[in-house]
C-alpha cells in the first residue's frame, strides 16, 4: 500500500511484516525517514542502548545525557540538543531521532523515528509537516 500524501512532502510505504513505516521525500525522491513499530518492530540500538518498545521512563536519563553531549556551537540553535515536538516528544535532531510513543496495551512505548540529515536539520516545526499524518496518528 502507497500513497501520496498532496499536503504533505512525503511518500509513505509500511513494511507490515517487519513493523517498519518509510517516508520518502518527494523532491528528491530518496528515503527521508524510517519509523520502528514500538510493538512489531526489530530492535534498533544507538549506542548499546535499545529504543524500540521502551517505556518513555526507562529512556529519560539516556535521553538527557545523550543531550548533553550533543551540545554544538556550529548547529542551528533549533537542532542543537534536546527539543520536544508540539505532542510531547523528545527529539535530537542532530542525531536524526525523534523518540514517538505508541499505545501497547496499558503502556505507551518507544517508537523511534530516524531522520535523513536533509530533515533533521529543517528543525522540529518544519518536521512536522514534512513526515504525512499517517506517523502522527500511530498510536
Amino acid at each position: 500500500m502507497t500513497g501520496w500524501d498532496a499536503k504533505k512532502y512525503a511518500r509513505w510505504y509500511p513494511f507490515d511484516g517487519v513493523g517498519i513505516d518509510t517516508y520518502y521525500d518527494q523532491e528528491t525522491q530518496t528515503l527521508a525517514a524510517v519509523a520502528v513499530d514500538a510493538c512489531r518492530g526489530p530492535q534498533v540500538s544507538l549506542d548499546d542502548t535499545p529504543l524500540v518498545g521502551r517505556l518513555p521512563s526507562e529512556l529519560e536519563p539516556w535521553l538527557e545525557e545523550t543531550a548533553s553531549t550533543l551540545e554544538d556551537p556550529t548547529l542551528p540553535e533549533y537542532v542543537d540538543g534536546l527539543r520536544f515536538g508540539p505532542r510531547g516528544e523528545p527529539y535530537l535532531l542532530s542525531l536524526g531521532l525523534v523518540l514517538r510513543c505508541q499505545q501497547n496495551g496499558d503502556h505507551a512505548r518507544c517508537r523511534p523515528v530516524f531522520l535523513a540529515p536533509q530533515w533533521a536539520m529543517r528543525g522540529q516545526e518544519r518536521i512536522e509537516d514534512l513526515i504525512p499524518d499517517t506517523e502522527w496518528l500511530t498510536y
